[in-house]
């Protein structure tokens, strides 16, 4: 039997007051999406830490959306298997009110389908056909 894994996507444009915006850095302006930290409840964590064999200090960075993965009874007419809602943390709900928790919980991100994964790289075992490339090709090597 093969193994299977979860594939999907998550619509970040359903979460709240998230954007698209140019940022100038100190080389590049980069087009960035910008999510409010708050609004959505993210978590974030940044430390420094030191290697305590080199000395070498590094920076930490984690920045955390909560999701849920709920699992169909059925697969839909798509073959998607489970769906990701929005998980809320005590301090979120402890701060808001009971209808922007209610309104929060229905916060749909996207589907996922369970995909089969060989148990064996099947392209190495194949032969691939020789082919004589002409003069005018425009292939590098």
């Amino acid at each position: 039997m093969a193994d299977s894994k979860l594939v999907g996507s998550v619509n970040l444009g359903r979460l709240e007051n998230v954007g698209v915006m140019n940022v100038k850095g100190k080389t590049a302006t980069k087009k960035c999406l910008v999510i409010p930290i708050e609004e959505n409840d993210i978590y974030v964590k940044v430390e420094e830490k030191t290697n305590e064999q080199t000395g070498e200090i590094t920076i930490s960075k984690l920045y955390a959306l909560g999701i849920e993965i709920m699992e169909k009874r059925e697969p839909d007419q798509w073959g998607n298997v489970c769906y990701a809602k929005l998980a809320t943390s005590k301090e979120w709900i402890n701060a808001h009110t009971p209808q922007e928790l209610e309104a929060r919980n229905k916060v749909y991100l996207g589907n996922f389908k369970s995909v089969a994964i060989p148990s064996s790289n099947q392209a190495s075992t194949m032969e691939a056909p020789t082919m004589e490339a002409d003069q005018n090709d425009d292939l590098p090597f």
